[in-house]
């Protein structure tokens, strides 16, 4: 049989990680001539990509899912074995890179990190509660989403820059233009604002609501409002954008998770519906390659799914003792799941086994009357030497050292209860959010000049 002769192939993200999985696998069952030829066919060396049997592994999966899904229904035994089956395989979708961020290796040897000391440097005012906050992923920026259905662009370099002794003052120095961290205020959304994400490489902005839609703002533009949208069913509690760009999930009040093509917007579920959640869904992330997501759901589970086929891998059920889930986010390693949920606790996860590193209770307990409500959310810091929550009964925010638990600082100010907290992903930057109208921007000490 002959081989026509190899042509330059133009590929986006997911054409790129389906050619890297074909490579892998020609080069796992020792094909190695047929590799060479597609590695030249789309422009790459056979040295650049490694043996993997990842794509038997996928295949081989969805083979079996839509033979169990046609034939009689499985026993509870069998269900948990290939629960468990999952759970294990987990390993053959995560990227580990030990250098990057939290390690609890026992043979790792790091020294405690000197404990950081926040400063509310900047604040700004909503005309209802702030329930959602974003930093752009090069760290310039930060959006946060209020109930007022409005959303605020704000540059960090300027909120750095921003006088400390004139925090408090901050409705005059808004109001007279000095220093003007606010860039803009987009008001297009007609309830309150859920979840905001920004895209990797583009100055575009990205909003869910409760009125049931997803907008796309471009910042760079004068135009404050959205220039395309996503229009679904249901409330839309979360959206996460793919690395790449080019892929959109959204988590609703709907058990199943909807995947977009941000270019056609064309909307892709897991075809198996025993994979879906069972209530609505909270919270959606990606990992920081791409080639995982965790999806976490009111019906107290966490769901791990394969980023390219976008079938399930593993759950983790009744994640925080069966109480409902507010918040997921992956390590920079993508070795680790933090969560937060219902119970108030934060939980940090090793996706490898399932099992729970730490437990960190949040706030006081004991005030069930006013606890609990609400959804809260934990994230890491930059490096991931602290993990960052909210404790909701005493209207702060919490920095807890993230391989001891042990509480570090409080984030006071806010009179009413936190609702978020996000953290810059290049530096030692936090903003809280609170049910006092109000965004508190903070900066650590030795940032300060």
């Amino acid at each position: 049989t002959s081989i026509e002769p190899a042509r330059s192939v133009s590929m986006d993200g997911s054409k790129e990680h389906l050619y890297t999985l074909i490579m892998g696998q020609l080069l796992h069952d020792g094909h190695t001539v047929a590799a060479n030829v597609l590695a030249e066919a789309i422009g790459t060396s056979v040295s650049a990509h490694s043996s993997s049997n990842r794509l038997s592994t996928i295949v081989t999966s969805s083979e079996s899912r839509d033979s169990s899904s046609s034939g009689s229904s499985s026993s509870a035994q069998q269900q948990q074995e290939d629960a468990l089956s999952r759970a294990e395989g987990i390993g053959n979708y995560l990227i580990v890179d030990k250098s990057k961020g939290v390690d609890f290796d026992s043979s790792a040897t790091s020294q405690r990190p000197s404990y950081p000391n926040f400063q509310t440097m900047f604040i700004t005012t909503h005309k209802n509660a702030v329930r959602c906050a974003r930093f752009s992923p090069d760290g310039k920026f930060i959006a946060t989403g209020s109930a007022d259905s409005s959303i605020k662009l704000m540059d960090v370099t300027k909120l750095k820059a921003f006088d400390r002794a004139d925090a408090d003052d901050h409705g005059n120095r808004e109001r007279e233009g000095l220093a003007r961290p606010v860039l803009k205020t987009f008001y297009d959304h007609t309830q309150e604002i859920n979840d905001i994400d920004f895209h990797p490489t583009q100055p575009i902005l990205i909003s869910c609501s409760k009125d049931k839609t997803v907008k796309f703002y471009d910042f760079k533009s004068n135009v404050k409002r959205a220039f395309k949208y996503i229009q679904d069913t249901h409330n839309i509690r979360s959206v996460a954008l793919h690395p790449s760009g080019d892929y959109l999930l959204v988590g609703t009040d709907h058990p199943a998770v909807r995947l977009y093509d941000v270019n056609n917007f064309q909307a892709y579920t897991s075809r198996r519906v025993t994979d879906h959640h069972q209530d609505s869904v909270h919270m959606v992330r990606y990992s920081l390659e791409g080639n995982v997501w965790a999806s976490c759901s009111k019906d107290g589970s966490i769901k791990l799914w394969d980023g390219i086929s976008n079938s399930l891998i593993s759950t983790i059920p009744k994640a925080h003792a069966g109480s409902a889930v507010d918040s997921v986010q992956f390590s920079a390693s993508q070795r680790y799941l933090l969560s937060c949920g219902k119970d108030e606790c934060i939980r940090l996860w090793e996706l490898t086994t399932s099992r729970l590193l730490l437990k960190i209770p949040v706030g006081s307990q004991s005030h069930s009357s006013s606890s609990g409500r609400h959804r809260t959310v934990a994230t890491f810091n930059y490096n991931e030497d602290f993990i960052v929550g909210c404790d909701e009964a005493g209207m702060a925010g919490v920095v807890w050292d993230a391989r001891t638990g042990d509480q570090v600082q409080r984030l006071g100010g806010h009179t009413n209860v936190v609702r978020y907290v996000a953290a810059s992903p290049t530096e030692n930057c936090l903003i809280s959010c609170s049910n006092d109208s109000r965004a508190r921007f903070w900066r650590t000490d030795n940032m300060m000049t």
